[in-house]
């Protein structure tokens, strides 16, 4: 009832070398250039931009305050924002340095500087 299995015959002697891929030398720049040239008589278009876009520099906004406040005063402070034509950071700052000023904090007013130049 049991079939016997075919042999493999792993007793050969087989080289393995035989089953190693053969590396071509291709000029890969060359071989993208030619298919541009293909694609473009073909009537393709290139996705690449045309020109790199160059980056934004970084905001000096990075880090985040998040604050309770009374009901109303959150609006209030967007109100102050809005009628002096800045946004809430800048807001923030006039803000804090006008109440740095009015109580003479002078050590408080260099380090002030220092951060907002």
């Amino acid at each position: 009832m049991t079939k016997e299995r075919a042999h493999l015959n792993l007793s050969d002697d087989l080289d393995v070398s035989e089953f190693l891929p053969v590396k071509k030398e291709r000029n890969r720049e060359t071989e993208i250039k030619t298919l541009e040239k293909v694609a473009e008589q073909s009537g393709f278009v290139s996705r690449k931009n045309k020109s790199q876009r160059r980056r934004k520099p970084q905001s000096p906004f990075k880090n985040q305050l998040n604050l309770k406040c009374r009901d109303g005063i959150k609006e209030l402070f967007q109100d102050i924002g809005e009628q002096l034509g800045v946004h809430d950071h800048t807001t923030f700052e006039q803000a804090l340095l006008a109440l740095i000023e009015k109580n003479g904090l002078n050590d408080l007013l260099q380090r002030y500087k220092e951060i907002a130049k």
